[in-house]
């Protein structure tokens, strides 16, 4: 039972009429003494909805949405159960910005329903719990979370928010150890369901053996209306296109089962931050990519994600994160949780970790936790909250100065350490990875750092050949621009930007450019565009628009990758790409300046690739094919040295 907060039960008739748009409700409510107010039940529907019922008083608006409408109905000591009729039309939102907008369906490709669209009686904080009997068109099916009914669903453990799928799916079904797995797709495709039905299977008990038992009776993965990703209690929605990418079977499918532990069982309280996000993506994301031996890069991405698109404008402190809804949001709300996270495991150990985040979900399954709550289940101590927590920022670490002499007993090294962040220091607890020269084992260790600087002496068995601070990113910290890969997400990080371009451009190119600069002209006031005749600023991040581009000159010896080109082709790795059947957007780093190489031959072209860029954001190099968009070479240039690695010659 949810602790503390009122659950409100549901007994609800749904009658949808696809051709009209309308649907008709008849929920018969138990309403329990803690809902009540001075003899008055009160709860909000939508303004759509025209209720029929006599006894219902309208109340004056306060401060609640436009799209909803707050009554009250008196009731007698003795009574507990009313019945609700209600009707309306609802206005279907076909192209759903579903970050930032409620979404609504009902028409002929079928319902979609949720406790943003106020579909069903909500009072004050309650939860729920329901069960829904739904009148259908021939040929369509129904979800919602729980379990199948005859005549619909039935959920009893309390619930944050009530959910309503329809339509004329193709549904397919696994039974598996901890729940069924079910498949909802728009059109037949057998082979695509069984993978997703396998897929699933094994997260889910992968995950039950981790964290405990899977909270629902079964998981569905649904082939959604629009092009989301979403995770709800018991399923998912993944659009038509998403839903086909072979690498969302073990990206985004485990994440959304996970969210039925974190978000969707576990409730967020989100007065203290959301939690849920970074949780997730640390146990899904971040953990699938460290078991393929790729946890390091996937944590160094997250890193060079906040550099990128955080700025000081912009930074805010977990604590105040809710959703997501940008690039800077989603690098704190996701890459910094997740990060912390991680660095708790690393203090804690595995067994200590995963014992307690397993207590964590017994104790508050059906019921809401904040970050607080989890912080205390995982016994982190109040600095640690205070500074990850509370505190925007991050970490930026300098070696400041080392000192190696010989040691009765093998070498000695001083070691100075220093933030270099503006404001306080963060607690840390530093890996070190130690090689010696000869075959000795490697040796890995850790410094506990809590000023803003600080020496630590250290006693080694042997020489050193390499003494490594932090390298394989364990931290959240600020890493230096030589740790990192030159990406072309500099193209949309928060650095000040300068378009170049060339003066030998044909005039269709230079109209196609011109056309998406104006573009960014209004959304970026303080953009500036230059040709390449100019000298180029020496702060900012420079995007060249053109492989003619005079500014490229020198600029590819200097940032010393692997690339070629000349008028014909792109030689990336040893490989060609033809320029004008291919386009191209490249990363390059001179000194510690950004510098971005946009090229493409025709409008088309150029469309067809600046409407991929944003989900390849992470990658150095990417070519495309000019005519369809898709996407024939990607990779990240290799980072051959660290700042914070420290290399000692042999006298």
């Amino acid at each position: 039972m949810a602790e503390g907060l009122p659950v409100l039960h549901h007994e609800l008739r749904v009658t949808p009429n696809p051709a009209s748009g309308e649907l008709q409700v008849e929920d018969t409510l138990s309403i329990p003494q803690n809902l009540l107010q001075n003899g008055q039940f009160v709860f909000s529907l939508a303004t759509n909805f025209h209720l029929d019922m006599s006894t219902v008083r309208l109340l004056a608006a306060q401060e609640e949405p436009a799209e909803i409408k707050r009554y009250s109905i008196p009731l007698t000591a003795d009574e507990r159960k009313i019945t609700l009729k209600y009707h309306g039309k609802l206005t279907s939102t076909h192209d759903c910005a579903w970050l930032v907008q409620t979404c609504v369906l009902l028409d002929p490709r079928g319902l979609y329903l949720d406790g943003n669209s106020h579909w069903y009686a909500q009072a004050g904080d309650a939860l729920h719990t329901f069960s829904v009997q739904i009148t259908l068109p021939q040929g369509w099916v129904s979800l919602s979370q729980g379990a199948e009914t005859a005549t619909g669903w039935q959920e009893t453990h309390p619930q944050d928010s009530l959910y309503l799928i329809a339509g004329p799916f193709h549904v397919y079904r696994q039974a598996g150890k901890q729940a069924e797995a079910r498949v909802y797709l728009q059109t037949a495709d057998e082979a695509l369901a069984q993978r997703y039905l396998q897929t699933s299977q094994q997260y889910l008990e992968e995950y039950s053996r981790l964290l405990g038992d899977y909270p629902y009776a079964k998981f569905a993965t649904v082939e959604s209306f629009w092009e989301t990703g979403w995770g709800m209690p018991s399923f998912t929605l993944l659009g038509s296109r998403v839903i086909r990418l072979p690498f969302i079977l073990h990206s985004s499918l485990p994440h959304e089962i996970l969210h039925n532990w974190w978000g969707n069982s576990v409730y967020v309280d989100a007065s203290q931050g959301n939690w849920s996000e970074g949780l997730t993506a640390y146990l899904a994301d971040q953990r699938i990519k460290e078991m393929n031996g790729e946890g390091a890069e996937y944590r160094r991405s997250s890193l060079q994600k906040y550099a990128t698109f955080v700025g000081e404008r912009d930074d805010f402190a977990l604590q105040d994160f809710r959703s997501r809804h940008d690039e800077a949001t989603q690098a704190v709300g996701y890459g910094k949780s997740m990060m912390l996270f991680h660095m708790l495991r690393q203090q804690m150990g595995d067994d200590h970790f995963f014992a307690r985040l397993r207590q964590f979900y017994q104790a508050y399954r059906f019921r809401s936790a904040n970050f607080q709550q989890l912080l205390d289940s995982l016994q982190a101590d109040t600095g640690f909250r205070q500074s990850w927590l509370e505190h925007k920022g991050a970490p930026r670490l300098t070696i400041k100065q080392h000192i190696l002499t010989p040691a009765s007993q093998g070498y000695k090294l001083e070691l100075t350490l220093a933030q270099t962040q503006p404001g306080k220091a963060f607690p840390l607890r530093i890996p070190l990875r130690i090689r010696f020269v000869g075959k000795q084992q490697e040796q890995r260790d850790h410094l506990l750092m809590t000023t803003a600087s600080q020496t630590f002496s250290l006693n080694l068995p042997a020489r050193p050949e390499q003494v490594a601070v932090d390298p394989d990113f364990d931290l959240f910290r600020l890493p230096d621009p030589a740790e990192l890969p030159a990406t072309v997400g500099a193209l949309y990080g928060t650095a000040s930007k300068t378009y170049v371009l060339s003066r030998q451009t044909d005039e269709a190119m230079q109209m196609a450019w011109e056309s998406w600069l104006d573009t960014l002209k209004t959304r970026d006031k303080n953009l500036r565009i230059q040709y390449d005749d100019a000298p180029l600023p020496d702060t900012g991040t420079v995007i060249l628009l053109g492989g003619d581009n005079a500014a490229l000159q020198g600029l590819l010896e200097r940032a010393k990758e692997p690339f070629r080109l000349t008028d014909a082709a792109y030689t990336l790795n040893s490989a060609n790409y033809t320029c004008g059947l291919h386009t191209l957007a490249l990363g390059l780093r001179a000194g510690k300046q950004n510098i971005v190489l946009l090229d493409a031959t025709s409008a088309d072209g150029l469309d067809n690739m600046l409407g991929k860029l944003p989900h390849y954001s992470k990658y150095s190099y990417l070519v495309f094919n000019s005519t369809t968009g898709e996407n024939v070479a990607k990779g990240q240039w290799e980072v051959e040295d660290s700042p914070l690695n420290m290399t000692f010659t042999q006298q």
